[in-house]
Parts: C-alpha cells; sequence; structure tokens
C-alpha cells in the first residue's frame, strides 16, 4: 500500500514538472455577422486602406498609386480615402507615395465553404488558418493549419465513436447536440439492463461520482472543452466546429476539476473497448508507478488487443518526454500516439513537452477555441486541446478508411503530417498534423443522405439523396437490406425489393442490383426503393456501380419500422426478441436529447486547462500551467483509499480489472466451481466413475492421457495466438442461458486460469491444462462476446468476439464432464446437439454445410453476413430525420 507522504511526494513532483495544462480563457463576444459561404479560392492579394494628406483621395492620387510596380488596383472609397490591393507590398512601399499621410490593412472576414459557423472568420485558425483568425498569438502564418475543411468534403467523420475520457461533458450545449453517445444495450434509468454493473449507463459513466451522470457539473468543464475540439457540430449557425463535426462522443468521466483519478481511468479505457469505441482520447497524464501504472498499461494493452488507439497529451512541461518519462504520454505500446502542441506560427507551443522517440507528431494547441460548459466558447492553451484534434482526424480516418486496421490509420495519419522545422528531431515525424490524404475532394467521389428512415409496419419507401463527382457512364445500384435478429445484424434474403418500376428479390448478401441506365451525373439523384417489412430494426445499404465497378464507398444507415401504438410514436421500435435493451424505446433519449439531470456550471465558467491534472491557472500565450495527469491529493472526493478499489469498481483480479502481478485468488460465485475444480458429482480429471478410469473428456496430461475428441464443424481454429499459443476454440456457437462447456487449446495455456466472457461475466473452469482449457459458459444477452484468458501472474489473451450468443440456440450444449442433472447421456463436451424448433434452417450453426441461416421473427429469411455483423454500433445514429450514415 503506497503511503500518504509517498503521495503526497508524486503530486508535488508532477506539479513542479509542470506537466499540467495551461489554462487559459478568455470571454467572448458574439460577432457580427456569421462567415459567408466560399464559391472559389482567394486571389492572394493583401488589401490596405489609403488616408491622404490633403484629406481625400483625388484622381491624382490614385493614379499615383495605380503606378507603382505590386499594386493590381486602387479604388476609392465613400470616406475619402482609397483601398489598394496589392502584389506582396507593405504599408511602408504605399507610404513612399507622395500625398499618403497613412496605410493601414484592411480588414478582412475568412469566407469558407465548409465552415459557416461565426466564431471561424476570427478563432478558427486551428481549423482552416487565414492568417487573420487567430486570438491571442503573434505572429500568424496562414495555412498553418490542418485543412480540415477540405477533409469534410470527403467525410465528417459520421458512425465513428470517440470515447473521451476526462472530467465530464456539457450535455446542454446547443454545439454538442446530436453528438453525445448511445448505450444501444441500456436506456436511461436505474435498471442494470446490459449487466454490466452499471445502471444507467446510457451515454458512458462517471467513475468520479459512481454514477451514470456523464455532464459532471462544474467538475466537468476541462472534458466539455476537450469533447468541442473533438465533435462540436458544423454548420449549425452557431460557434465553432470539432475536426469531426459528426462523429459520436462516448464521455467517460474519469476526475473533475484538474484532476484524474489513473485507476478510473483505466477502467474507462477497458469499458470504452467493451462499448464499441473505435478511438481513445486522453488529454491528461503524469509520472506515476506502481499499481496505477500497471493498470494503465493494462487497460492499453487491452485497447491493443481489440485494434482501438489511444491518443495521449504529450504535457505542457516543456519536458522531453523521452528522458522525463511520463503517462500514457510514454508508453511505447504500438496503439498510443503521442501529441505535442503546435501555434499558428507552426512552431512548438512554448508550454509543450516533446521527445524525438516518445511525442509522434504535434497539432494545434495555443489558444484553441472550443466549447466551454458555461454553454459558451473559449479560447484554450495545451497539449490538451492538441491531442483531441488528432482523436477526431483518426475519426475522420476511420470513416474514409473502413477496412483498415488501427496500424494503418496510425501509419496513414503520420505520414500525412505537414513536416515543418520547427518539430524536426522533436517528435517521430518532424511535422504538424494535416489530413493529407482527405484534403482535398477525391476524383470521384459519392456521398448519401437518407431521409424517411422511420416507418410503421408495411410498405416502406426510404429515400436516399446521391451526390458526388463521379463522371458520366452507365449506372447501376445496389440496394441491401440487412435485420437484427437474436442480438446479431443477419443479410435479409428473398426480400422483394421495386425502384423505379423494376422489383428485384435480395439474393443472400441482402443485395438487390437495379439498372440506372446512362447518367451525367450523380448529383441530384434521388433513389425510392420500396420494400414490405414487419415491425424490426432494419439497415439499410446503398452503393453506386459503373460499368458493374463500385464508385466511392458503400454507406449504410438504420431503417426503423413499427406500427404505432398507444404511448410510442410511428416507427419507434419497441424491444427486438433477444436483443439487450430492446432497441430505442420511447423512453430511450435519442442522441443529444434528455439526458441525466445534471448541474450547469456558474455563467462564465471556463474549461480546465490543457490537461486534467491541475487546477486551472490563467496564464498568458505560451505560459505553460501545471500539469495534467497528476496523481489526485489522497482523501479528494471520488478518489478511493490507497489500496481500495473506488465504489463501484471491481477489486483487482475480479472480473473487468487487469489482474495484479500477485492476485488474490479468485473466488467463484457461491454454488460456483472455484477454478481448475470440477462440477459437484463430477469425477475429478483423470478419473472415471468411482475412480478408476480416466473420464472420456479427461484432458491429456503430460506422458500420457486420453486424446481430446476432435474437433466439430463449430470449430474455430487460430494461428497459435498470444502468449498462451491458443490454436482452438469450440463450439463458438452457445447459449444465452449459459452452461455450454466450451473447449479452448493451445500449446502454452496456464494452469490456474480464470475465463472472462465480455466485459465482466466470469465462466466456470472445469479443467485446465497447459494444453487444453474447459470452462462453463456463464448466462449473457445473445449477441457476439469476447473470451479472456487470465494467468496467475497477470497475462492475459483476448479472443475478440469468439463466442456468439444465440437466443434460439439449445441450452447445455455441451456439458461438464460426466452425467447430466436429471440422469440420461450427455453430449460429448464442447459439442451442440442437432437444432430443433423454430427458428432454425437446416443450414443452422454447427452444421458445417452452406451459409449460417435463421428465420426471422415473422417468418423472413437470414444469412449470416460478415458486412452486416460489423455493423451492430449502427443503433447510436440518430436518424429519425436524416442523416448521412457510415460508410461501409
Amino acid at each position: 500500500m503506497t503511503s500518504r507522504k509517498l503521495q503526497a511526494l508524486a503530486l508535488a513532483a508532477a506539479l513542479v514538472a509542470g506537466y499540467g495544462g495551461a489554462a487559459a480563457y478568455t470571454a467572448l463576444a458574439a460577432p457580427a455577422a456569421p462567415a459567408a459561404p466560399e464559391f472559389g479560392p482567394g486571389d492572394g492579394l493583401t488589401r490596405y486602406v489609403v488616408a491622404a494628406a490633403a484629406g481625400t483621395v483625388d484622381d491624382g492620387l490614385l493614379a499615383e498609386l495605380s503606378a507603382v510596380d505590386g499594386v493590381r488596383s486602387a479604388q476609392p472609397l465613400s470616406d475619402g480615402r482609397a483601398l489598394v490591393a496589392t502584389d506582396a507590398l507593405t504599408p511602408s512601399d504605399l507610404r513612399a507615395v507622395r500625398g499618403v499621410e497613412d496605410v493601414e490593412p484592411s480588414a478582412s472576414v475568412p469566407l469558407a465553404a465548409t465552415v459557416t459557423d461565426p466564431w471561424f472568420g476570427t478563432h478558427g485558425w486551428h481549423l482552416e488558418n487565414t492568417g487573420t483568425n487567430a486570438v491571442h498569438q503573434y505572429p500568424v502564418v496562414a495555412d498553418a493549419d490542418i485543412d480540415a475543411g477540405a477533409a469534410w468534403d470527403v467525410t465528417r467523420g459520421a458512425g465513428v465513436v470517440v470515447a473521451v475520457i476526462d472530467s465530464g461533458f456539457d450535455l446542454d450545449h446547443p454545439d454538442l447536440a446530436g453528438s453525445l453517445w448511445v448505450n444501444p444495450a441500456e436506456p436511461c434509468g436505474t435498471v442494470d439492463t446490459d449487466g454490466n454493473g452499471k445502471a444507467g449507463d446510457c451515454h458512458g459513466w462517471n467513475w468520479y461520482a459512481n454514477n451514470a451522470d456523464v455532464d459532471n457539473g462544474v467538475h466537468g468543464s476541462h472534458g466539455a472543452a476537450v469533447s468541442g475540439s473533438v465533435g462540436a457540430r458544423a454548420d449549425n449557425g452557431i460557434g465553432l466546429a470539432g475536426v469531426a463535426p459528426e462523429a459520436t462522443i462516448m464521455p467517460l468521466v474519469a476526475g473533475g476539476g484538474s484532476t484524474v483519478d489513473v485507476v478510473s481511468a483505466a477502467e474507462a479505457i477497458r469499458y470504452a473497448v467493451d462499448h464499441g469505441a473505435d478511438v481513445i482520447n486522453a488529454s491528461w497524464g503524469g509520472p506515476m508507478g506502481g499499481y496505477a501504472l500497471q493498470v494503465l498499461q493494462s487497460a492499453v494493452a487491452y485497447a491493443a488487443a481489440h485494434d482501438v488507439l489511444v491518443v495521449a497529451a504529450a504535457g505542457n512541461d516543456t519536458g522531453n518526454r523521452d528522458t522525463t518519462i511520463a503517462y500514457p504520454a510514454s508508453l511505447t505500446d504500438w496503439n498510443v500516439i503521442t501529441v505535442g502542441s503546435s501555434t499558428a506560427a507552426d512552431t512548438a507551443s512554448s508550454f509543450s513537452a516533446y521527445g524525438a522517440t516518445a511525442v509522434d507528431l504535434f497539432a494545434p494547441g495555443s489558444w484553441v477555441t472550443t466549447t466551454s460548459n458555461s454553454g459558451g466558447y473559449a479560447p484554450v492553451n495545451g497539449t490538451s486541446f492538441a491531442a483531441p484534434l488528432v482523436a477526431g482526424a483518426l475519426a475522420l480516418y476511420r470513416a474514409a478508411m473502413p477496412d483498415a486496421g488501427a496500424a494503418e490509420l496510425k501509419q496513414t495519419l503520420l505520414d500525412d503530417v505537414d513536416p515543418r522545422p520547427a518539430f524536426a528531431g522533436r517528435s517521430v515525424t518532424g511535422g504538424r498534423l494535416a489530413l493529407g490524404r482527405l484534403s482535398g475532394t477525391p476524383a470521384e467521389s459519392v456521398r448519401y443522405a437518407f431521409t424517411s428512415m422511420t416507418a410503421p409496419a408495411g410498405t416502406v419507401t426510404p429515400r436516399i439523396g446521391v451526390s458526388g463527382s463521379a463522371a458520366a457512364g452507365d449506372y447501376s445500384v445496389a440496394v441491401g437490406l440487412g435485420m437484427e435478429h437474436a442480438g446479431e445484424i443477419w443479410a435479409l434474403a428473398d426480400k422483394p425489393v421495386t425502384l423505379g418500376g423494376a422489383t428485384v428479390a435480395t439474393d443472400d448478401t441482402g443485395s438487390a442490383v437495379f439498372d440506372l441506365g446512362t447518367l451525367a451525373k450523380l448529383d441530384g439523384l434521388g433513389l425510392s426503393p420500396t420494400v414490405p417489412l414487419a415491425d424490426g430494426r432494419y439497415v439499410l445499404t446503398v452503393q453506386m456501380l459503373r460499368n458493374g465497378t463500385p464508385v466511392g464507398r458503400a454507406a449504410a444507415a438504420p431503417l426503423l419500422v413499427r406500427t404505432a401504438t398507444p404511448g410510442s410514436g410511428p416507427g419507434v421500435p419497441g424491444p427486438t426478441p433477444g436483443t439487450p435493451g430492446g432497441g430505442s424505446s420511447p423512453t430511450t433519449p435519442a442522441p443529444g436529447g434528455t439526458a441525466p439531470p445534471s448541474t450547469p456550471g456558474p455563467g462564465g465558467s471556463t474549461p480546465g486547462g490543457g490537461s486534467a491534472p491541475a487546477a486551472p491557472v490563467p496564464t498568458t500565450p505560451g505560459t505553460p500551467a501545471p500539469a495534467p495527469g497528476t496523481a489526485p491529493t489522497p482523501g479528494t472526493p471520488g478518489t478511493p483509499a490507497p489500496g481500495t478499489p473506488a465504489p463501484g469498481t471491481p477489486a483487482p483480479g475480479a472480473p473487468g480489472t487487469p489482474i495484479p502481478s500477485t492476485p488474490a485468488p479468485s473466488t467463484p460465485a457461491p454454488g460456483a466451481p472455484a477454478p481448475g475444480t470440477p462440477t459437484p458429482g463430477t469425477p475429478a480429471p483423470g478419473t472415471g466413475p468411482g475412480g478408476s478410469s480416466p473420464a472420456p473428456s479427461t484432458p491429456p496430461g503430460p506422458g500420457g492421457g486420453t486424446t481430446p475428441s476432435a474437433p466439430g464443424n463449430d470449430t474455430t481454429t487460430y494461428p497459435s495466438v498470444g502468449d498462451f499459443r491458443i490454436t482452438s476454440l469450440s463450439p463458438n456457437a452457445v447459449a444465452v442461458g449459459g452452461g455450454t462447456v466450451v473447449t479452448i487449446t493451445g500449446t502454452a495455456l496456464p494452469v490456474g486460469a480464470r475465463v472472462r466472457i465480455g466485459a465482466s461475466a466470469e465462466a466456470a473452469v472445469v479443467s485446465a491444462s497447459t494444453t487444453r482449457l474447459q470452462f462453463r459458459t456463464p448466462a449473457r444477452v445473445a449477441g457476439v462476446h469476447d473470451v479472456t484468458v487470465f494467468a496467475p501472474d497477470g497475462r492475459t489473451t483476448v479472443l475478440a468476439g469468439a463466442l456468439t450468443y444465440l437466443a434460439d440456440a439449445p441450452s447445455g450444449g455441451g456439458t461438464a464432464p460426466g452425467t447430466p442433472p436429471g440422469g440420461g447421456t450427455s453430449p460429448a463436451p464442447g459439442t451442440v446437439p442437432p437444432p430443433s424448433g423454430p427458428g432454425t434452417t437446416p443450414a443452422d450453426p454447427g452444421t458445417g454445410s452452406g451459409p449460417v441461416e435463421r428465420t426471422g421473427p415473422h417468418g423472413e429469411r437470414l444469412v449470416r453476413s460478415a458486412t452486416f455483423s460489423a455493423l451492430r454500433g449502427i443503433w447510436s445514429i440518430e436518424c429519425s430525420a436524416s442523416c448521412t450514415g457510415v460508410a461501409i
């Protein structure tokens, strides 16, 4: 246990190091008018207002000015002055003209077709630097920005989830409306529907207060600012915009005010991974060791095992992260991206940390204007605000590259930086964030807009608008349909779709293709397919093809169908059989809707500084403030006593928590067998009935023993995965009621292993050896779940999506060795009896012949589809009015 004295010393060291965020905020007055849209490139000229010594610029002086080399035009103004457009002239060049009394730059309001929010013209330098829209900085260099506006022509991050692990959110901020993540498995309330121990976590969780209040009131200012940097909405006529203005934000509260609890943050990382986050932002950090560092490292490794990137702020202590270690910035895990802060002149911010090997890149972080939890906006300083720009950029890359893995996304982002002399030798890339691959409309692009996506059961007619820059040609369109059933989205086969007078039945991929003829362009094309659908949750996909070849990326959007019932609006689906959370019930808030009560911050309160761990202190530009990520002061509310788990947090060694290096033996639930202990009434491994010959399921021990039975057709094989060299898992489809015995084989399995299903469900281990591990599945909701194997020494191996829980699968598909309760002969361990009863077809899982099929709740023919299965998170998209869908 760490003493309070040692904790105080660690905190003092962090503050002296200055890791925490430089905090600077300025109250803003509303601009006179919003920026106008841009209709083409500017002329590149510099304009000056010239005053005459005689009081009025006459024709003679206009002629003198026009004759100056480099003057493109000179025109009189109504107040007697002149407006002179020049090519790279300075004020002194014009002052040298006889009769000129004064010269000053003409005020310029930037125009941008992709950023019409009113603050862009005066404060949006980090998105598009015009040379005149940065505050509190000098010099300002035009184009020292991330080229966000051009990237938005390609994608704005729709459908991508960014987890912001910080101090809170602002549920009432108008510029964050529509950005809030919705847990599809749990409505707001007091019932723990999804079984993760966090009742009402409909929008995330607050480890600081141990409740579902992700706003966190006055404590959440820093997180509100970070969230706006990621995903403030664009083109809504207010404020500014985040770098990914259509991304979804999953706010996870791990601290308050100016500190973050590291253990809580580690739990939040795991929660983010388990709930579908695509990227995680960590604008906090500091020096640490012991248990805090161990759980943080374990959580980051857990994210890596699930292909999730973690973006970390480098810190604001001007330190070298290669030698002055702070976490998570100094972690060497491949999935960590560490970000330093840059200025509007493409130099390193005076407060920013750096590191030739520890810091990957720089991004704007000096006087970046973002959302405040007062409901307004504030310019802020710190690597805390550079990091979320990178997290938002990754959301854009994810949306544009849906098939790429996390490592490829990271490499693409780093390859696309703008190299700058100021960052050479101070970061891995020597560059500043630039959306190179995205910063320009591709030669051919296609975009879709979906409307009429909720309807009563019957003949449904969704509408799809198509736009883009694709060339003329012979076009066709593939319209696809998926249906949610038993916690999975399946391709909907044999469903008649009518478009343009033609009717085509969907094939086994759920797709129907229609000829559109020769089209000169796609802009303005409208598609209105009609299809008969019963109550349920569906997914509509669309892909344009030219001469049979896909053009651009396909898109998908949720299609919700339900006959209106008392107390529900038309088209609002109720619970889908076998679906946790029951779908989008009328009481479930849509993104940006009603949320848990929160305490708004006082008017004019401003986000905490650059990073979470230190009190916000106003600074002059470039002045570092106390730093993020320092350990919380002992006794801080919401912080556990040393060595004591926070309320609501599993104790070390419990399911969902990284195992300390010397864990206490896990204790089974009452009535459940301890790991490695046979079920009561079952012969011990290696002993048959009466203690004689080996039981049929006995794993082979060293030097002999029986051989396991051959894997069935429902076996998943692995190429010697992880530390435990896992080679197979069987069966891979089990019943939601639990009780199936699953067998894992490998060449280095841990003796005394523990097994967890999903985020928190402990499985009962039946037997374990170095080559074979058997466990009995716990009850879980229908869907696809990870299997995690824990060793007593803390090592883990994750088998992502290894088990599919089926609502209509027979329970007890595999049993523990021995005679099952109630007598009779049990199937061989790990096998699933032949399917029977409603909801199954001859090609059901386990038969090994043909595609995997199901019969839907209304007799539909459903076919398992990797494309549709990957869209499980699509229900978080708000598409009741309109949406752009997600790229697939």
